[in-house]
């Protein structure tokens, strides 16, 4: 067939055939055990399959033929179909065609199918109409390069944000294969944006040319899109439905942005500001860029996630207001022109953003000797997780308000865990206070009061201090406790007689005793060395260890 008759656009020579594309239901001409199915037409419609069996027992089916008819008109006879697992075809290579492709089609259109069916005992089945032929073209979008990828006029630039979409529409003849060009008919072309359905405004319609080829008037691409063309067409010449696909890159314009923020550290609570320029070019070519979205982001574990998208002005500038979270790894920050007609490096800058901390379980005591001792464990405040190799001090106030000092200080353990000792004072204030780190926030425990009665022994007093070796020498002295300002015998009081050897660092226990009513103590000792001899109170849950001074006797 001359090339010349291969359009579609005016296809008079090609007679309409009455017989519906579906399938109507027929039954065998003879009864008996053989069956035949629904005759389907195969993709390139110049074939087709049918089913058929056979109920007589041991019996299989060894042929099967079919012939084509337009009416009462056989059109083509196929005296033994194909057998491939349980269906039976016409073969590929033996493709009904169209006359003038060396066929004996007539025409395009729908034709039956009469079916015949033996088994090797001798049973035959003719089923009349078993099926319908669709020997119609069908159609395709196919570009340039032979695939069915929509192709675009153009790359959309910073400058030009639009693009025509162009492609081939053409007909797959029945059987042949053969691919002719579909004129003067309306392919639809559909653009979706990213992330959103598409809307009624975003379909076009373009029609095809002589040699099959529609393109789009231009179209808008503001955000990235894709587009997807479809032709649907159900006659007498043309049946079925043609999609070809694309999603255009575009050709951005290269820009730059600097940016700085007005802090490195951000606290719990507070905000950092980061201003910059975007501009394109460099040096005396450089061209401040307005109205350009920037988005700004927040690197979490080395990953940006977007906080939020502002505006350049008329100069190119842009400021925003972040307001990073504590407890999520934040480590740094982005700026970078959120146009994606600009290609451009990110303007980053680190930011440190401790998790705010808690003191757990802080538990304080005063002890008797008038050593504070503090335990408890710091920890992340969202998470409860515990944080290791924090620094802590243990502080004093006389009035749990001001002139917080330092009384020590030390760093938590894998699990957070600390403990902190110093020597305290007779009353006042006590708390921990986690100094702050990049990992975790500064913060302090709730004050805790403690305070204790201060006793002494005054007045240590030998009987005698130049003695000869083994004499009895009488010591005594009076317990005081500290009350009201005032200080006031302590009786009843268990004390103790002490015994340090000249040159030695070791006192030694030598007696006990309990103080009389008006607190006085009297112990007895029998020096052998000379030394230093004291009388020592052991506080209570209340009281502190006594003060006093020892008394020095000399051994003769």
């Amino acid at each position: 067939m001359p090339a010349e008759r291969r359009s579609f656009a005016l296809a008079a020579a090609i007679a309409v055939v009455a017989t519906a594309l579906s399938t109507v239901p027929a039954s065998a001409d003879d009864a008996g055990p053989v069956g035949i199915g629904v005759a389907r037409t195969a993709d390139n419609r110049g074939t087709f399959t049918v089913t058929a069996w056979t109920d007589a027992p041991g019996a299989a089916v060894t042929s099967v033929s079919a012939r084509v008819r337009a009416g009462d008109t056989v059109v083509a006879e196929v005296p033994a179909l194909t057998r491939t697992g349980s269906t039976w075809g016409l073969p590929a290579d033996a493709a009904l065609k169209l006359v003038e492709d060396g066929g004996t089609m007539p025409q395009l259109g729908a034709y039956s199918i009469d079916v015949s069916a033996t088994d090797d005992q001798g049973h035959t089945t003719t089923r009349s109409s078993a099926g319908t032929l669709d020997f119609t073209i069908r159609p395709a979008l196919i570009d340039t390069a032979g695939d069915n990828k929509l192709e675009f006029t153009r790359l959309p630039t910073y400058d030009r944000r639009s693009l025509g979409a162009t492609d081939r529409l053409v007909g797959i003849e029945p059987g042949s294969g053969d691919q002719v060009p579909i004129e003067g008919r309306t392919v639809e072309v559909t653009r979706s944006y990213d992330g959103g359905a598409p809307r009624p405004d975003d379909t076009f319609t373009a029609v095809t040319d002589a040699e099959g080829r529609f393109t789009t008037e231009d179209l808008d691409m503001a955000n990235w899109a894709s587009f997807t063309a479809r032709f649907t067409v159900a006659d007498d010449q043309v049946h079925g439905d043609a999609r070809a696909f694309g999603r255009p890159s575009i050709s951005p314009s290269k820009a730059s942005v600097t940016a700085t923020a007005d802090r490195t550290r951000v606290l719990p609570g507070q905000t950092v500001t980061v201003t910059g320029t975007v501009s394109t070019g460099s040096g005396a070519d450089a061209a401040a860029l307005a109205d350009i979205p920037v988005r700004i982001s927040l690197r979490t574990y080395g990953n940006d996630r977007a906080a939020l998208t502002v505006t350049t002005d008329a100069s190119g500038n842009f400021s925003a207001v972040l307001h990073p979270p504590a407890g999520v790894g934040v480590d740094g920050w982005s700026a970078v022109p959120a146009d994606m007609y600009l290609s451009a490096t990110a303007a980053r800058g680190s930011l440190v953003v401790p998790d705010e901390s808690v003191l757990r379980k802080v538990t304080a005591s005063l002890a008797a000797n008038g050593q504070v001792k503090v335990t408890g464990r710091l920890a992340h405040a969202y998470n409860d997780d515990a944080s290791d190799g924090e620094s802590v001090r243990l502080e004093y106030s006389a009035d749990g308000r001001t002139g917080w000092q330092s009384l020590a200080t030390g760093k938590s353990d894998y699990y957070g865990n600390f403990t902190l000792s110093a020597w305290g004072y007779i009353d006042g204030y006590y708390r921990v206070h986690h100094l702050g780190s990049d990992r975790l926030a500064d913060s302090t425990s709730t004050p805790v009061r403690l305070s204790r009665v201060d006793t002494r022994v005054s007045s240590i007093k030998a009987s005698a201090t130049k003695v000869t070796k083994g004499a009895t020498v009488t010591f005594t002295g009076t317990l005081q406790e500290y009350v009201s300002r005032t200080w006031r015998p302590y009786k009843g009081q268990h004390v103790e007689l002490f015994f340090q050897k000249k040159g030695s660092t070791k006192w030694t226990y030598v007696a006990s005793g309990t103080t009389s009513s008006t607190g006085k103590a009297t112990l007895k000792g029998k020096p052998t060395a000379d030394g230093k001899w004291l009388i020592q109170y052991f506080g209570d849950s209340r009281h502190f260890d006594s003060g006093g001074t020892a008394v020095y006797v000399d051994v003769r």
